[in-house]
């Protein structure tokens, strides 16, 4: 490779295009001719050769001219160099430099964010003074005539435009003007070109934004030159020949001069402070991305200045976005599409706050405790997550919360604690951070809804010395205590939201959780801690190896201002006066303490309470006792003292200070055969069995010869498993017989029965008055207890004996019946009869006296006929009874009216069991019409949110039936009158 014959230097801060054209012009070769001898390609003419260049070129270059190696790499512009969306090709310039320089042109004036001459304390030309195009767009690549310095731009030789740029007027700036120190930043920055890229890539992307935000007054005290190119640059970004039109150096000033700040400063509470003060000029409410900057252009600009924009709008954004972006932390951010870290941070989540927690967060007034615990803490899936719907996120925790989110949020704010937000977005960072040692997630899956039975209940209370406080009534609506201890235990474990409905042990109504909010402070210390070993050991069941209960430490919220103090800070001594001993509300101890009910709620859990003592009668008396009788009623002692000793379980309970129940429950479960007596009378069991069994002996036999009760045999053949002979004549040794030359009837009635002839005499007496009723007087017996009987007699003879009275008809015997009584009426079945019945239940026959007292007494009445019918009115008369007649009486003096029977029945009193026959009747008559109500009024009288129940059935009286009703209204009292 040929190297130059003539060469010169590069000059300090020089572009590479100056110096290959200075180089050109030394060799005498015009500036195209010199690319194709240096091997560059014609068209670099077209386009900056300060930016873009291969490395193999600039190599190449250096090695022709005679440089060192990588001189050249300081006179381009890297490549990854943040030009603006409006680049442009052309260079300003500043007219003394360039003539100082003798027409060298220095790199600097190709950036974009160059603007002024801090040497000459000047505004930068953008375009040529003579033809008004941009200064460099074509190097002069065709003519050597027109000095350096010279605006060579034009198609042709003679309408180069030739105007000496190094002659144009200078714009001056004051020494103290704000675009020179401006320009002085942006001269520093790009001493270290790592920070500049960054800084001046934010202050592209903040271009727009800045075009319409900086207002005139900002720009008023920069001068006229500055105000009227202000005034002149484009603001239209319709098309994108509009979104590249270049601005001017003006404009670049002036919109660097209001971002630097904010941009190149490391401290973020002056960037924020600027950047706010930006932003409400033009922002609107719940503005995430700054008004005049597309998402493409937030997207690209850096984390640290995103983190300053989400700080500046923290105060104008949304609650919801508040929290999502962390806007009030340092750690906030716009988060990545597709980053699921809710999905990371769900399992160290319980579905309720920590208590530690929710009494530093929750406000004083207007937000109810269950309620803000479980919002809080779904809010805690909401930092970092880019899911726009709250919801998408939150309801993988709670999706049984109600739409309060940002209401919630709403009061914290609102109750003069805006830190709020910035605690939930601190404690979800903590988590991101340092994770959780209990895994609420597994603990939800793995760990039963029902940790505790109420039989372990029981048992830990009876152990601590407390009382279980079961349920007593099937009435009471009250949950057992139990339920509350199966909460407490589940929500200590698991962090459970008990207001979600799909929790087995949900609280389901606000009674309900009163009372299991009155649970935990309730607990004597000697209950929690037993309560809190007992989850401890289903944790080791588990095979889960955490902590029983974790919170994030409370230095999260070091240095804010939270409505709540420490769970701690409270003087549980002036807790204890308050609610325990002077028995106040615990409404009152918070307003008197100076903090919340949740708060005082939570302290009472700390504050110790005494057990009661119970006595013997108690539940917990009597798991006592039972404790004693396991360790007293041993197999070996109750064997040598009841078994061995004949003594009884009374006098073992009375040596003992047992109870008898108690100890003989407890015999009875070690399998000791229980006695009454003190020992079993012995009756040899073989000998039993062949006396009842082989040779029908009764019980009262074998008890007679064994001198004991005829009970105590029957007990010892019921233990011995054998089945007892009905009672009566089965157990008599002769069964009773009677003559067969007795009739049929007579037989079939006492043979092989007891009080067989009972029936029969009874029957006899019976029939010879008009009914039974009067029959059971004289006999002294029930009337249910004859009708018993008879039946009896008559299943037992097979035939119906007699017809029972009726209404004004006496009782007659059947054929049959007849038959029975003439048979029982001879002298020896009267005999047999007077033999066989004891003398007490014999009954002399009724006298003539009382007989015909019986039958005056049943007299019989005349049944009264058909009502007679009407001469002149077209109706069937009917009966008028008492209630009929109260129904016309009422109807008469309504007689055009519609009616239907409740309303009846509220005028009248009738019950309707008596109103609705009548009317059917009525109407059958032809008194009444009637007719379905209509379905306007039908579903008019619906209950809101159930249905319209049943039809009425309206009634109205016709003209022959008002004619009827009223002659017998009046006949009826015209009756009255005469009687």
């Amino acid at each position: 490779m040929r190297v130059l014959p003539l060469r010169m230097r590069i000059l300090p801060g020089e572009g590479l295009d100056s110096w290959l054209e200075a180089l050109g012009r030394r060799n005498g070769l015009a500036f195209s001719t010199f690319l194709r001898v240096m091997g560059l390609p014609r068209h670099y003419l077209t386009r900056p050769l300060v930016s873009g260049l291969p490395a193999t070129v600039l190599r190449g270059l250096e090695i022709r001219t005679g440089l060192p190696a990588g001189r050249l790499d300081s006179a381009v512009i890297g490549s990854d160099f943040p030009f603006s969306p409006r680049r442009q090709r052309r260079c300003r310039f500043c007219p003394q430099c360039l003539a100082e320089r003798e027409g060298r042109w220095l790199l600097k004036w190709w950036l974009p964010w160059t603007f002024s001459c801090t040497t000459h304390r000047s505004l930068l030309h953008d375009t040529c003074p003579g033809c008004g195009e941009g200064a460099r767009v074509r190097l002069p690549g065709h003519t050597l005539r027109f000095p350096v310095g010279t605006c060579t731009l034009g198609s042709r030789l003679a309408s180069v435009c030739g105007t000496d740029l190094t002659s144009a007027e200078l714009l001056p700036l004051a020494s103290s003007h704000p675009l020179l120190a401006a320009q002085r930043r942006v001269d520093a920055l790009l001493a270290d070109p790592s920070t500049a890229y960054s800084v001046l890539a934010d202050l592209n992307q903040c271009t727009p934004w800045l075009m319409h935000t900086i207002n005139d007054t900002d720009v008023q005290s920069m001068g006229q030159a500055v105000r009227e190119r202000w005034h002149r640059r484009p603001l239209a970004t319709r098309t994108p020949a509009d979104r590249v039109k270049p601005l001017g150096a003006a404009v670049n000033g002036v919109i660097a001069h209001a971002a630097l700040p904010f941009l190149d400063t490391p401290n973020d509470s002056i960037a924020v402070h600027v950047v706010h003060g930006l932003r409400t000029r033009r922002d609107t409410p719940n503005k995430v991305i700054p008004r005049g900057m597309t998402t493409e252009q937030w997207s690209q600009l850096s984390p640290g200045t995103q983190r300053r924009f989400l700080h500046a709008g923290d105060q104008i954004m949304g609650a919801l976005d508040r929290v999502r972006f962390s806007s009030s932390t340092p750690r906030a951010r716009v988060p990545e599409p597709g980053e699921d870290s809710a999905n990371a941070r769900i399992r160290h989540v319980p579905q309720a706050l920590w208590p530690g927690w929710t009494v530093r967060l929750i406000p004083r007034e207007g937000t109810k405790e269950n309620l803000f615990r479980g919002i809080a803490a779904a809010l805690l899936l909401l930092p970092g997550e880019p899911a726009l719907r709250a919801r998408a996120v939150t309801d993988r925790l709670g999706p049984h919360l109600p739409n309060a989110m940002t209401v919630i949020l709403q009061r914290a704010l609102k109750s003069g604690h805006p830190d709020v937000l910035t605690a939930l977005c601190k404690l979800a960072h903590h988590l991101d951070d340092h994770g959780s040692p209990i895994d609420y997630e597994r603990r939800r899956r793995l760990i039963p809804a029902i940790p505790i039975s109420p039989d372990q209940w029981r048992e830990l209370c009876f152990r601590t010395g407390t009382q279980p406080g079961e349920q007593l009534s099937a009435k009471t609506t009250q949950a057992p205590r139990y339920l509350n201890a199966q909460r407490y235990l589940n929500q200590l474990l698991t962090g459970a939201d008990l207001t979600d409905p799909r929790h087995p042990l949900v609280l389901r109504s606000a009674p309900d959780r009163s009372r299991y909010f009155a649970f935990p402070p309730s607990l004597t210390l000697d209950q929690r801690d037993a309560l809190h070993q007992h989850a401890i050991g289903i944790l080791h069941d588990l095979n889960i190896d955490e902590p029983l209960t974790w919170e994030p430490p409370q230095e999260c919220a070091d240095g804010l201002d939270l409505p709540g103090r420490h769970l701690d800070d409270i003087d549980l001594e002036e807790v204890r006066r308050i609610v325990i001993t002077e028995q106040r509300a615990p409404r009152e101890a918070a307003r008197e303490l100076d903090t919340t009910l949740t708060h005082i709620r939570f302290a009472l859990e700390q504050v110790p309470r005494e057990p009661r003592e119970w006595g013997r009668s108690s539940s917990l008396g009597s798991w006592r006792l039972h404790q004693q009788a396991r360790m007293v009623l041993t197999t070996t002692f109750l064997q040598r003292e009841y078994v061995d000793g004949d003594k009884s379980l009374a006098h073992i309970a009375q040596e003992t200070g047992i109870p008898r129940h108690i100890a003989v429950a407890h015999a009875r479960a070690l399998g000791f055969a229980i006695r009454r007596t003190r020992k079993p009378f012995p009756i040899d069991e073989t000998w039993l069995r062949e006396q009842y069994l082989a040779h029908k002996r009764s019980t009262l036999d074998i008890a007679q010869e064994l001198g004991t009760e005829d009970e105590t045999v029957r007990r010892r053949l019921k233990h011995l498993n054998v089945p007892l002979r009905p009672p009566g004549v089965h157990s008599r040794t002769i069964m009773t017989k009677i003559d067969t030359s007795l009739p049929r009837d007579i037989r079939s009635a006492a043979e092989g029965t007891l009080h067989g002839w009972l029936r029969l005499h009874r029957f006899q007496i019976a029939m010879r008055f008009p009914s039974l009723d009067s029959a059971a007087h004289h006999l002294k017996a029930e009337p249910n207890a004859l009708v018993t009987q008879f039946q009896r007699l008559e299943r037992d003879i097979g035939a119906s004996l007699f017809e029972r009275a009726a209404f004004g008809r006496p009782q007659q015997p059947t054929p049959q019946g007849r038959r029975l009584l003439r048979h029982l009426g001879t002298d020896r079945a009267q005999a047999l009869m007077t033999a066989s019945l004891p003398h007490d239940d014999t009954s002399d026959p009724p006298d003539d006296r009382v007989l015909e007292a019986a039958r005056a007494k049943f007299r019989v009445r005349r049944s009264p006929g058909p009502p007679t019918p009407f001469n002149d009115i077209a109706v069937e008369r009917v009966r008028i009874t008492k209630p009929t007649l109260a129904l016309l009486r009422d109807l008469v003096t309504r007689p055009q009216k519609e009616f239907y029977g409740a309303e009846l029945i509220a005028r009248t009193g009738l019950d309707p069991g008596t109103v609705y026959p009548q009317l059917k009747r009525l109407e059958r008559a032809g008194w009444l019409t009637s007719r379905l109500e209509d379905d306007n009024s039908w579903m008019n009288r619906a209950t809101p949110g159930r249905g319209p129940g049943k039809r009425r059935n309206f009634y109205a009286l016709t003209a022959e039936g008002i004619r009827a009703a009223r002659h017998e209204t009046q006949h009826r009292v015209k009756g009255r009158a005469s009687a």
